[in-house]
Parts: C-alpha cells; sequence; structure tokens
C-alpha cells in the first residue's frame, strides 16, 4: 500500500490518499478539493472513494468538489455520523454518503483491504480505518494529546475508545491524524510536568519542524509522553492531585474508574489551557 500525506490549504488539517499497487485509491477527509483534485490527477490514480471517518465539517467538506471531479467515486461514511454528514450536503447530493460502514467491517479500496475501527468520542460515530501497522484515525488521537469532544463528541466514550480499542494496538501502529498539534500538545504537558524529559524532547523535534509538515509518531512513540495513554502512570497522577486537585476531584465524580477520572481531568484542563 501507498499512502501519501497531503496537506490542506483552506484549513489546517492534513489528509490522506491509500493507493493500491495497480493506482486505485482513496482519500481519506479530503476536505481541500482543489489539492485533491489536482494530486489524483497528477498521479493517475484511479478514485474509488471519498472516505470519511466523522461528520464534523473540516473533515467532510470537500466531497461535492471531488466527486464532481470524479464522478465514478464513491462516498463512504460511518453509519453513526451519517445524518450529519448528509445534512451539509442537503443541496448537492454527490457529497452525501453513498456507503455506509462500521466497526468490524472492512473497506476495498482496489487489492486492499482496510479494517473499520469504531472509536467513538469526538463525534458518536467516528470510524478509523487500519491496514497493517497503518492506522488512519481521524481526530481521535493526536501526538501528545487526543481529539476534544466539544462538537458531538462525549468524553467517557472517548477514554473507552482509549483504553479498549487504542490501547489493544501494538506498539508499532503508525497513526496519521487529521490535524498536527504536537508543539501545543508537549507544551501542555509540560505545564502539568515540567521535568518531563521525552515530552521535552519531541517539543524539540516539533519545533524544528517545517511550516505544514506532519510530525510522524507511533503509538509506542505516544505511550512514552502522551498524558492521554499514560493514565496509571504515577508521575503523572502526583502532578494532576498536586497542582489540580479540585479538577481531579471533580472529575472522579463522573467516573467509574480512576484512569477515566485522570482522562477527564485531563481532557477538561487541555480544552481551557
Amino acid at each position: 500500500m501507498k499512502v501519501e500525506t497531503i496537506a490542506s490549504g483552506v484549513s489546517d488539517n492534513f489528509f490522506y490518499a491509500v493507493v493500491d499497487p495497480r493506482g486505485r485509491a482513496g482519500l481519506i477527509d479530503p476536505v481541500d478539493a482543489e489539492a485533491a483534485v489536482a494530486r489524483v490527477r497528477e498521479a493517475g490514480w484511479e478514485l474509488e472513494w471519498v472516505i470519511n471517518t466523522h461528520w464534523h465539517p473540516d473533515h467532510v467538506a470537500g466531497n461535492a468538489g471531488v466527486l464532481a471531479a470524479f464522478p465514478d467515486a464513491q462516498v463512504v461514511g460511518p453509519a453513526g455520523d451519517r445524518e450529519r454528514i448528509d445534512a451539509q450536503f442537503a443541496g448537492d447530493a454527490r457529497g452525501a454518503v453513498d456507503v455506509e460502514m462500521r466497526g468490524g467491517e472492512s473497506l476495498r479500496v482496489g487489492e486492499l483491504s482496510l479494517d473499520v475501527l469504531d472509536t467513538p468520542g469526538h463525534t458518536e460515530g467516528h470510524v478509523s480505518l487500519r491496514y497493517g501497522k497503518h492506522l488512519f484515525s481521524g481526530d481521535v488521537i493526536f501526538s501528545g494529546g487526543a481529539g476534544h469532544c466539544r462538537a458531538g463528541g462525549d468524553v467517557g466514550v472517548q477514554f473507552s475508545t482509549f483504553a479498549h480499542v487504542l490501547g489493544a494496538l501494538p506498539d508499532d501502529t503508525i497513526f496519521y491524524a487529521g490535524h498536527d498539534y504536537t508543539a501545543r500538545n508537549c507544551e501542555f504537558i509540560l505545564s502539568i510536568e515540567p521535568e518531563h524529559r521525552e515530552a521535552g524532547a519531541v517539543l524539540e523535534q516539533a519545533k524544528a519542524s517545517g511550516p505544514r509538515e506532519r510530525f510522524e509518531s507511533t503509538l509506542g512513540q505516544e505511550r512514552a509522553y502522551n498524558p492521554f495513554l499514560r493514565l496509571a502512570d504515577p508521575g503523572l497522577r502526583q502532578a494532576l492531585s498536586s497542582r489540580y486537585g479540585e479538577s481531579l476531584e471533580a472529575a472522579r465524580a463522573q467516573s467509574q474508574s480512576e484512569d477515566e477520572a485522570v482522562f477527564r481531568c485531563l481532557r477538561a484542563l487541555r480544552d481551557r489551557w
């Protein structure tokens, strides 16, 4: 499988092309239709799918433009977010979902078979797609952080996705997120844990990157510094307890476990930071 990262020119998003050996392709969350169409034409790919991981406009706004250029392609989107995707294209059915996908199913892109994973929390119906060690994760996880839950999401559900879905994937999983907030997320981590060595090192790497470069990371790397994947870390728990004890207590009142309380506390702090 060939994976190509495309930077949007209309937002801070990144979107992705997955291409089989014969040039048959799917575009994942191609918000910038102009950039998407230009790249498909330049590469000579045969576009089969526009793939939406969730309903947010900064992931689906390019649907209609891409389909106008490639009318033989179809939109595939998560069943749980279909209604909200379709509502954005009431005046142009080309952008609406043609085919629904659900966790446990697979999506064929030419010779490739991508596994569909239910990864809700950022939105109610969010899905991710996995091929081998490659995970196309939309806005579930970012380098150093997690997607917010302020627009149709649920923090408790997001915690479950981290604990039971991402937590079950191997360390060598490369994830392809919809945005790159690495530097800002590391600054947040260091505001809680000023001496965290790994977060400091990643911050320096991110600052050295060029503009609109995506910071590539694996789940194994994230487990060393991303606080949303270190919920049981004694140092993190102590830092939250000493610096943000009231916030942690409030999170405990909403949670079924201490791990969930730490997740909720982190999410609330990051939303306000």
